[in-house]
């Protein structure tokens, strides 16, 4: 028998079997089940050793749970969730359940009190034994999207109670979704109008929350993008070339993202973008919330990336205005004016857009870039001390940059990180620090290298200290752009003690002669002058020797 026909009879077999193991009820129930399911945050679980003490927010949470619920909870990996599963209706049930991390702990998503997740269970046949995995936060719509917290019951529609007046701007957290009746509630368990606000006060956790506005960031279709809830991102992606906001391209009235920008290289364009606070310079207040929103400032900040921030319904707090056409002012600044069609999808194009001259910390690394163009260096590097310009280079390339950028190596214990300040078992370091350009030694090798003794040593073909006269350095030497060579200790100590002994055989010479008398001159006085002077005539040629052919300064 063939293996073919053997194969093809254990499947149908197989087949066979099943049909006979599974009844016509039960595949209905399967195919019918739902896998996805849509739940409300009510508690996160990210620091197990939170104290179960009495008339706590934890313990309340804990006492609502069922005894299989309890149970779960107690063995709760971290990044746990306590949800309600949101019903069809958009309503949301008064149970209370334990919901797993889909991911292992290599990979920890973001959620928190008050918004919803996606969670899949794993046994859909049996309520009785399926246990929930969160997967990740439900995604909202263009105008409710947010890093920092997504609202699940906000209306788009609704979300300003004043669509154009400054003084009328609100983003509100409603206790009723989309869909529902005016009379229903998003949590009939809930009275308060502004229906997200509890879930946001009552977490044990929510005090490790930071609520506030945020820059939304685009990305080019082929980046893998990382975000924190508090604008922080690392973005796997391409180098924005001439796009990229620097010193010399501001944001100005911008028509889109610079993400959208032609690529110019076809390939070796990889970057890796870790940066911290986009947009930077923008204090969320009330004066900033009310700001002018006239259609010709549709664009955005003049040179920012920042966002139009709201306020919203809790208490003194503000986020991104992510529903701008809601607040916008379209009436044109002048009849002449060409009225730009206000909208979410045209308003602030640049928001969130990397931009090296304002971002507030950044690590750039790139597998072509003009790095100095990027960081400014191009316009704000010193003039070299022995003349000209420095080049600006383009390459793969890593960038640092930041406000306040230290490099330390450790040493502990030490005179402040006492013994007694450190761990029991802590073994002792003295590091040390390595800055190398690549070179030959004899040649083009440069390096600054300090030792764990406190040795500093600095090693270059040539070092220049100070600045170039054109920067308001002294100047005046015989080197190089009027620069001063330093001196080598030998060779200065050789000059004077040969000096010295010139002067010692004078003198010498004058303590020992005698006079020939009557007023003739001195035979001895008058050859040791004579040596002197010719021993003075070497000494000052000898005087070059002691400047230095590799260290300059001003």
């Amino acid at each position: 028998m063939s293996r073919r026909l053997i194969a093809q009879r254990g499947l149908k077999g197989l087949d066979n079997d099943l049909t006979q193991r599974i009844s016509s009820s039960e595949e209905v129930k399967v195919s019918q089940a739902q896998i996805f399911y849509k739940a409300l945050v009510i508690d996160t679980i990210s620091d197990p050793s939170l104290p179960m003490e009495e008339d706590t927010p934890r313990t309340e949470n804990f006492e609502s749970l069922s005894s299989v619920e309890k149970k779960r909870f107690m063995t709760a990996p971290r990044n746990s969730l306590l949800c309600r599963l949101i019903k069809e209706g958009d309503g949301v049930e008064v149970d209370t359940f334990v919901c797993y991390p889909f991911f292992s702990s290599h990979v920890a998503l973001p959620a928190k009190p008050g918004e919803v997740v996606w969670l899949m269970r794993e046994n859909m046949s049996d309520p009785a034994k399926q246990k929930n995995y969160w997967m990740t936060r439900v995604a909202g719509e263009l105008g409710l999207e947010d890093a920092n917290f997504t609202s699940y019951t906000r209306n788009i529609q609704i979300s300003h109670t004043g669509s154009i007046s400054p003084e009328g701007r609100k983003a509100l957290f409603p206790n009723q979704t989309p869909g529902l009746g005016a009379e229903e509630k998003f949590d009939e368990s809930l009275d308060d109008p502004n229906g997200l606000a509890p879930y946001l006060d009552k977490s044990p956790e929510s005090n490790s929350v930071v609520h506030e506005p945020v820059p939304r960031l685009t990305k080019r279709p082929g980046d893998l993008t990382l975000q924190g809830s508090n604008n922080t991102a690392i973005i796997l992606g391409t180098d924005r070339e001439a796009g990229t906001y620097n010193l010399s391209n501001r944001p100005d009235k911008p028509t889109n993202s610079n993400a959208s920008k032609k690529i110019d290289n076809n390939s070796k364009i990889g970057s890796i973008d870790i940066v911290v606070g986009r947009g930077r310079y923008f204090e969320p207040d009330t004066d900033v919330a009310k700001s002018s929103r006239k259609s010709a400032e549709a664009s955005g900040v003049k040179n920012s990336t920042q966002p139009f921030i709201v306020e919203n319904s809790l208490e003194s707090k503000y986020e991104t205005d992510k529903n701008p056409a809601m607040t916008q002012d379209v009436v044109a600044i002048s009849e002449d004016e060409d009225q730009p069609e206000p909208g979410n999808r045209l308003t602030n194009p640049a928001e969130g857009d990397p931009d090296f001259l304002v971002d507030a910390c950044r690590i750039y690394a790139a597998e072509n870039t003009a790095v100095d163009v990027n960081l400014g260096l191009d316009q704000i590097i010193p003039t070299k001390i022995q003349g000209g310009k420095f080049e600006s280079s383009s390459g793969p390339s890593i960038a640092v940059k930041s406000d306040h950028i230290r490099i330390v190596a450790r040493k502990a214990p030490n005179e402040k990180a006492k013994a007694d300040l450190l761990p029991k078992g802590f073994e002792g370091v003295n590091g040390t620090i390595r800055i190398v350009k690549e070179g030959d030694a004899s040649s083009d090798l440069s390096s600054i290298i300090m030792e764990a003794d406190g040795t500093i040593q600095i090693s270059g073909s040539k070092i220049f200290l100070g600045r170039a006269t054109s920067d308001g350095g002294n100047g005046k030497g015989p080197g190089e752009g009027e620069s001063q060579p330093y001196v080598r200790y030998s060779d200065l100590e050789k000059l004077w003690q040969d000096t010295m002994t010139a002067l010692d055989s004078f003198c010498q010479t004058l303590s020992t002669h005698t006079t020939p008398g009557y007023g003739a001159p001195s035979p001895q006085i008058t050859s040791a002058a004579a040596t002197l002077k010719g021993e003075i005539a070497s000494l000052k040629q000898a005087i070059t020797t002691v400047k230095s052919e590799r260290i300059f300064g001003e």
